[in-house]
């Protein structure tokens, strides 16, 4: 039986990588980027993909997210979250709108997709979820907004 994961911040960089490594593996994806014209760049001639431009960090669009891959693949066996989002500049200069958007989506979106994805990965029997971070959650970075 084919297995399916949803990958988000998948049209470049960890997520894309990460999709080509399931893809290989037989995998069939679900790529999830807010980037609607990188995400298409990304799933041009691909086969197994199912191209969601949505953003994690707003509900509907999570529930959205769940129910087309549900529709699409029947289910889903991985969740990798990936989707992150690297702003820089000094403290003084942030100002409350710009760090909500950060948090929207390196932390919301994290959660929002967990819990929506965790029935589908119970009736998997075999779910697994992954956390991307960065190396920001271990080492301070100068000028990062957060």
């Amino acid at each position: 039986m084919t297995k399916t994961a949803i990958v988000t911040g998948a049209a470049r960089g960890i997520g894309l990588a990460t999709t080509e490594l399931l893809l290989e593996d037989g995998w069939q994806v679900a790529m999830v980027d807010w980037d609607a014209d990188e995400l298409a760049r990304a799933t041009e001639g691909r086969e197994r993909i199912l191209a969601l431009p949505l953003d994690v960090s707003k509900p509907d669009q999570v529930a959205e997210i769940m129910a087309r891959t549900k529709e699409a693949f029947g289910g889903i066996d991985a969740l990798i979250n990936n989707a992150g989002v690297a702003d820089f500049g000094p403290i003084e200069e942030t100002d409350f709108a710009r760090w909500r958007r950060v948090m929207e989506t390196n932390l919301d979106g994290v959660f929002l997709m967990t819990q929506a994805a965790t029935p589908m990965l119970r009736a998997s029997g075999q779910g697994a979820i992954v956390n991307i971070a960065s190396i920001s959650g271990l080492r301070a970075s100068t000028l990062r907004v957060a």
